[in-house]
C-alpha cells in the first residue's frame, strides 16, 4: 500500500512538472513574439525619432532667419518698455509737394480706461472667447499654438488660423505691424513671456480692452461703448458687452449699423460661448440672446477731413494693401468671383485705413496747394449760379469734383470732390457715376485705332439702329467719318465700333488702367460704349485715363502718395517710377489728334472751350441722359483734368451739357495753371503718316513719317505699325467674336432640362458638339472657364438621370465605338482647320513682306531689318508647297531693294494697302442710357 501510495506521488509530481514545463513553454513562446513585437515597435519609434531629428534641422534651418530677424524687431521694444507703449499713436500727419503740412488725422475716438472702470462681462468674454487659458498661461498658449502650426502645415504654408493669446494680440496691436507673417508671430512669442513677467494679467487685459478697435473711429472699448450705446464700458450689458467683442474681430463685416444681421448672429455667437464658459447665467443669457441691436452711433466732433486729406489716406491705404502684396483685380467673370474679391477687398482696406488713421503716420503727397486751390475756386465759380442746398444737410444740391495729373510725373496735384472745403464727402474718388460720351475715347476708339480695324478717316453710317441709341437731338447724319463722328459725338458710331471689337475687348484697356467699379454685368454690354455702366466711373479713374492719351498710351498707376513713413519704422513705402504701355503710341496719338478738334472745330461739342495763349489742347465732352451727369476730360502736353457735375441722387438738369457746365470749369481752371507755360505739342511718332484715303477711308498712297505736316482735304493720319500688325489683332477679334457665338450655344445648353431619354440623348451630342466648339477657342482663360461650365452642367444633369442608367448603358455599348470615331474625326477636322488657317496667315504675313521691299526707290536705313522681317517669314512656310515660290520672289525683291541708290526713303506712289472693310452694324442689345451730347 505503501509502494502504491509512494508511485501515485510521484505520478502527480510528474503531471504538475509536466504541466509546469507546458505553462513555461506557452509562456516562452508568447514571450518571443511580444519580444519580436516591441522589437518593431522600437524600430517603428526610432524611425519616427530620425524623421522628426531630420524633420526638426529643417525646420531650425528654415525658422532661425526668421527667429534672428524677429529678435532684433522686439530688441528697441524692449529696452525702455513702459505704459506708454500701449497707449495710441500721434496724429497721422499729411504733407503737401513741397513738405508743408495740409492736415491731419486723429485716432478717432479714445478714452483710456482702467481695468476697474471695465464691465467684467467685456473682459471675461474676451477670456472665454479670445483665451480661455489666459489666467494661467505665461504669455503663449502651447496648444493654440501647435495647432495653428498643424493648420500652418495643411494650407502650404498659409496663416489661416490664429493661434495668439490676448497677450500676443496686445503686442501686435501696439508694439509691431499688422502684417501677418512668420517673423512678427515669432517676435511676438518672444515678447509675450516678458510683457507677463512685466505687467500683471490685470494690466494687460487693460491693455487690451484699450487697444482693439471697433469700427466708426473708435479706439478702445470706452470711445465704442459711448458711441454704439451712449453709456459707459463700466455699465455694459451681456448683449452689449458680446456686440463689441464681435466688432472687434471684424470692424467691417459685424458693423451693427452697416450689416446689422452679421452682427446679431456674430453677437448671440458670442453670448452662447460666454453661457458655455460660464460668464453669464442661463437667464442672462435667455434675456440677452433676445434683446434687438441698437446703434446709437453719438460721435463727437474729430478733426475736420479736407477733399486732400481723405484722398491721400485712401492712396495711403492702397499703397500699403499694395506693399502687402494683395492681389488687386479690376474685372470680373461672374458674381461669385466679385463678391469674394470685393469681401477680402473691403476687410484688407478697412484695416489699413484703420492703421493710418489710428495715427502714426507721415503722408508725403503730390498735391500742389496753389493748384489745389485753383481748382477748388475753379468748381466754386462755374457751380455757384445754383443756390439750392438739401434742407437736412446743408450742401449744395448740385455738386461737382474735378482732378488735375501732371502728365509728366503722373502724379494728383489736385483733388476737389465738391463745393466749399466743409464736406467731407468727396466725389473725386468716392463717388462713381455714369460717363456718357466722354468714355467713348477710353473704350471705343483708342481700342479701335488700335485694333486697325478703324482710323480717323474710316467711313461709318450714322443710321437708326434696332436695340441701340439715339442721337442727341434724334437726328442721323448718314455716312460720316470716325473724325467728325467723334467731334460731333455721334452715338450710333461709337456703339458700332465697340460691337465690333467687342465690349470685353474695350473693357480690357480700363482693367489695364486699374478702374474702380467695373461689373461683370458689363462684360457684354454693348451701352458701355455711351458710358452705359452699370456702376458708374469715378472722376480720378477717367483723370489718369485720359493722362494715358495724354502719355503716348503709357499708363501709371501713380496717385498722391509720394512716400509713407511711420514713427516706429521710418519711411515704409515709396512710390514706384514703374508705367503701363495699354495703348500703342501710335493709337494713343491717333486719338489725341481727333479729341484736338473736339475743342478746335466750330460744329463740334465742345469748340468754345480751346484754351487762350495758343495753348495746345485735346478733350471730349459727356452728358448723360436728362444731363443727370455732366462731364469735360481734357489735356494738354503738361496736365489733364477731368471734371464732373450733377446730383448726389442722380436727377435731370435740363439743358446741362457737359461742354457748358462742366467745360467751363475744365477751361477757367487750366487757362490759369498754363497761363506762364510755352504751348507745347504732342509729340509725333515716327510711325505715323500723313497719307490719302480712298472713299472708305483706307489709306491710298504715302507711308512717309508725317512729322510736322497738317492735314489736307482727302488726306488724313495713319500708323503705319498698326497697319502692319492688323492681321494679329484681326485675328484676336475673330476669335472673340468666335467665342461669343459659342457662349450663346453654352448658356443654350446650361438651360437644358432632362425630361426622358430623348432629352438624354440629345444632351450628349449637345455636350459634344458644345465641347469641340469650346476646344476651338484660342484665348486660354475663356477657353477654360466655358469648358469648365459645360461639363458642371452636363455633370449635374447626370445626377438627374439615373433611373435611365440601364437603357443608356445598352445605348452606348452599342454606340460607343461609332462615336468614338466621330470624336476623332471632329478633332481632326478641327486641327486640321487651325493648319490650313495658320497656313493661309503665314503665307499672306510672308507675300506682304516681300511686297514691302518692292515700295521704296531708294535704300530705306532700315533694309536689314525688313529683309530679315521678310525672310523670317518666309522660312515660317517651309513647309508649305509655296515655300519654293516664295523663296524667289524674296530673292528678287532683296536683289531689287539692295541694290537701289542710298537716299531718304520713300514709298512708291504705285504701290498701295489693301483697303479695309467698311464694318457693317449687327442686332444690339438695348443699352443701360442714352447719350445726350
Amino acid at each position: 500500500m505503501e509502494g502504491h501510495s509512494m508511485d501515485g506521488r510521484k505520478s502527480i509530481f510528474r503531471k504538475i512538472s509536466d504541466g509546469l514545463r507546458l505553462i513555461a513553454g506557452t509562456v516562452g513562446s508568447y514571450m518571443g513574439v511580444v519580444s519580436n513585437v516591441l522589437g518593431a515597435m522600437l524600430g517603428i519609434l526610432a524611425s519616427i525619432l530620425v524623421i522628426c531629428i531630420i524633420a526638426g534641422i529643417c525646420v531650425y534651418i528654415k525658422v532661425l532667419p526668421m527667429v534672428t530677424e524677429a529678435r532684433e524687431e522686439v530688441f528697441d521694444k524692449l529696452v525702455n518698455l513702459s505704459e506708454d507703449d500701449f497707449i495710441m499713436n500721434e496724429d497721422t500727419v499729411i504733407y503737401d509737394a513741397k513738405g508743408n503740412k495740409v492736415g491731419s488725422v486723429n485716432a478717432g475716438r479714445y478714452t483710456y480706461v482702467k481695468i476697474n472702470n471695465i464691465s467684467p462681462y467685456l473682459y471675461n468674454g474676451y477670456i472665454a472667447v479670445e483665451d480661455k487659458r489666459f489666467k494661467t498661461h505665461g504669455g503663449v498658449d502651447v496648444l493654440a499654438t501647435l495647432r495653428a502650426g498643424v493648420s500652418l502645415l495643411k494650407n502650404n504654408m498659409k496663416i489661416t488660423q490664429g493661434g495668439s493669446t490676448i497677450t500676443q494680440q496686445v503686442i501686435k496691436n501696439n508694439l509691431l505691424t499688422q502684417n501677418q507673417n512668420y517673423t512678427r508671430k515669432i517676435a511676438e512669442i518672444i515678447l509675450a513671456p516678458i510683457v507677463e513677467a512685466k505687467f500683471s494679467k490685470d494690466k494687460i487685459m487693460e491693455f487690451y480692452c484699450n487697444s482693439n478697435f471697433y469700427g466708426n473711429r473708435c479706439h478702445g472699448v470706452e470711445s465704442a461703448s459711448q458711441y454704439y450705446f451712449g453709456k459707459s464700458c463700466a455699465d455694459l450689458e451681456p448683449q452689449e458687452a458680446a456686440l463689441l467683442i464681435g466688432l472687434s474681430n471684424s470692424p467691417s463685416r459685424y458693423d451693427p449699423v452697416a450689416n446689422p444681421d452679421n452682427a446679431l448672429k456674430k453677437r448671440n455667437e458670442i453670448l452662447k460661448i460666454m453661457h458655455d464658459q460660464e460668464v453669464i447665467t442661463t437667464k442672462e443669457y435667455n434675456t440677452a440672446v433676445k434683446k434687438k441691436i441698437k446703434a446709437l452711433q453719438i460721435a463727437e466732433d474729430g478733426t475736420n477731413e479736407s477733399y486732400v486729406t481723405s484722398y491721400a489716406i485712401h492712396c495711403a491705404a492702397l499703397a500699403l494693401m499694395e506693399k502687402e502684396e494683395f492681389k488687386f483685380q479690376y474685372t470680373f467673370a461672374n458674381k461669385k468671383e466679385y463678391q469674394e474679391y470685393n469681401e477680402r477687398y473691403s476687410d484688407t482696406y478697412s484695416r489699413k485705413c484703420n492703421m493710418i488713421r489710428s495715427g502714426g503716420y507721415k503722408l508725403y503727397t503730390s498735391i500742389d496747394m496753389k493748384k489745389q486751390k485753383k481748382l477748388q475756386q475753379a468748381v466754386n465759380r462755374g457751380l455757384a449760379y445754383n443756390k439750392e442746398k438739401n434742407k437736412e444737410s446743408g450742401k449744395y444740391a448740385l455738386q461737382g469734383a474735378a482732378v488735375c495729373v501732371d502728365n509728366n510725373s503722373n502724379y494728383v496735384v489736385a483733388i476737389v470732390g465738391g463745393r466749399g472745403t466743409k464736406d467731407a464727402y468727396n466725389r473725386a474718388y468716392l463717388s462713381a457715376r455714369q460717363s456718357g460720351s466722354s468714355i467713348k475715347p477710353l473704350i471705343d476708339y483708342t481700342p479701335g485705332f488700335e485694333s486697325g480695324v478703324y482710323s480717323p478717316s474710316t467711313l461709318m453710317t450714322d443710321k437708326p439702329i434696332e436695340n441701340g441709341p439715339q442721337n442727341a437731338g434724334g437726328s442721323y447724319r448718314g455716312n460720316i467719318r470716325i473724325r467728325e463722328a467723334v467731334e460731333r459725338s455721334i452715338n450710333t458710331i461709337a456703339w458700332q465700333v465697340l460691337q465690333k471689337i467687342t465690349p470685353k475687348f474695350g473693357m480690357s484697356f480700363l482693367d489695364k488702367m486699374h478702374f474702380h467699379n467695373l461689373s461683370y454685368v458689363d462684360n457684354d454690354n454693348l451701352a458701355l460704349s455711351l458710358g452705359g455702366f452699370t456702376e458708374g466711373v469715378r472722376v480720378v479713374d477717367m483723370a489718369k485715363g485720359y493722362s494715358a492719351l495724354a502719355n503716348g498710351g503709357n499708363y501709371s498707376d501713380r496717385t498722391c502718395i509720394r512716400i509713407i513713413e511711420h514713427v516706429s519704422d521710418g519711411a515704409i513705402y515709396k512710390n514706384s517710377e514703374e508705367t503701363t504701355q495699354v495703348y500703342s503710341e501710335d493709337a494713343a496719338w491717333l486719338m489725341t489728334d481727333v479729341l484736338k478738334g473736339v475743342l478746335n472745330e466750330p460744329y463740334a461739342t465742345g469748340h468754345a472751350l480751346k484754351l487762350g495763349n495758343d495753348q495746345i489742347c485735346a478733350g471730349k465732352t459727356g452728358t448723360t441722359n436728362s444731363g443727370k451727369d455732366v462731364w469735360f476730360c481734357g489735356y494738354t502736353k503738361y496736365y489733364t483734368t477731368v471734371v464732373w457735375a450733377g446730383y448726389d441722387t442722380p436727377r435731370a438738369m435740363p439743358g446741362a451739357s457737359g461742354a457748358a457746365i462742366s467745360g467751363k470749369i475744365w477751361k477757367d481752371y487750366m487757362d490759369r495753371i498754363h497761363a506762364k507755360l510755352e504751348p507745347v505739342d504732342f509729340t509725333v511718332p515716327e510711325t505715323i503718316c500723313l497719307a490719302s484715303y480712298s472713299s472708305d477711308g483706307s489709306l491710298i498712297s504715302g507711308t512717309e513719317s508725317a512729322g510736322t505736316k497738317e492735314r489736307t482735304s482727302g488726306t488724313d493720319y495713319f500708323s503705319t505699325l498698326i497697319l502692319a500688325e492688323k492681321s494679329e489683332y484681326a485675328e484676336l477679334l475673330e476669335d472673340v467674336q468666335y467665342a461669343k457665338t459659342v457662349l450663346k450655344k453654352l448658356k443654350s445648353f446650361e438651360d437644358i432640362t432632362i425630361k426622358g431619354l430623348e432629352d438624354y440623348y440629345t444632351l450628349k451630342e449637345s455636350y459634344e458638339n458644345l465641347r469641340n466648339m469650346i476646344s476651338a477657342i484660342k484665348d486660354d482663360d475663356v477657353r477654360k472657364s466655358y469648358a469648365t461650365r459645360a461639363k458642371n452642367k452636363y455633370d449635374s444633369l447626370q445626377d438627374e438621370t439615373v433611373e435611365w442608367d440601364k437603357v443608356v448603358k445598352a445605348y452606348e455599348k452599342y454606340q460607343s465605338e461609332e462615336n468614338e470615331v466621330l470624336a476623332r474625326e471632329s478633332e481632326m477636322r478641327s486641327r486640321e482647320a487651325r493648319r490650313q488657317k495658320q497656313k493661309d496667315t503665314r503665307i499672306r504675313l510672308a507675300r506682304a513682306r516681300i511686297r514691302k521691299l518692292r515700295t521704296y526707290e531708294h535704300l530705306p536705313s532700315n533694309a536689314d531689318d525688313l529683309i530679315a522681317a521678310a525672310k523670317k517669314a518666309v522660312e515660317a512656310c517651309k513647309n508649305y508647297p509655296e515655300y519654293s515660290s516664295l523663296k524667289a520672289s524674296l530673292e528678287k525683291n532683296m536683289d531689287y531693294i539692295l541694290n537701289l541708290p542710298e537716299n531718304a526713303a520713300s514709298p512708291r506712289p504705285g504701290d498701295t494697302p489693301q483697303p479695309q472693310q467698311t464694318p457693317q452694324p449687327q442686332d444690339t442689345p438695348e443699352p443701360n442710357e442714352r447719350e445726350e451730347d
